[in-house]
């Protein structure tokens, strides 16, 4: 009868798991990259309506300055990626100061409707409680980094 040597198992399985990884990761950073020329084409159209007047100035500066935060957060996430493909770790502060964009960006077209204020107080909370997670993890990476000098 033959046995199976666990440890090379366990070799081969791992080694199949980063390969798969890995394609997971190029798979993510193509989908960043789609996710990106979005952001740059909805820029392009919020800026259309604006001058075509489809939107009122207020409406369409707040749309527009909310679709270039959509863009930067998607590029921050192209530059985490890029450094997690080159061996470093993967930044879960880039995601959650995606979510600030995000909610950032919902706070300022909400707040063309006064009768929202609920919603608006609601979507502030959110983004209080995401920054301090925010300055909880860049505390967290400042403190390891320290450490490992």
């Amino acid at each position: 009868m033959k046995t199976i040597d666990p440890s090379s198992l366990e070799k081969k399985l791992l080694n199949y798991l980063k390969t798969i990884g890995v394609y997971f990761n190029y798979l993510l950073a193509s989908a960043l990259i789609i996710v990106a020329l979005f952001a740059i084409g909805l820029f392009g159209y919020d800026v259309y309506l604006l001058f075509i007047g489809q939107t009122t100035v207020e409406k369409g500066i707040l749309t527009t300055l909310g679709s270039l935060l959509i863009l930067w957060a998607a590029i921050e996430l192209i530059d985490e990626e890029i450094k997690h493909l080159r061996g470093g770790h993967s930044a879960l502060a880039a995601f959650v100061a995606l979510a600030i964009a995000t909610l950032i960006r919902k706070i300022l077209i909400v707040s063309l409707s006064p009768e929202k204020a609920q919603e608006i107080l609601m979507y502030g909370a959110l983004v209080l409680c995401l920054s301090i997670a925010y300055w909880l993890i860049s505390l967290t990476a400042k403190s390891a980094k320290t450490k490992v000098i």
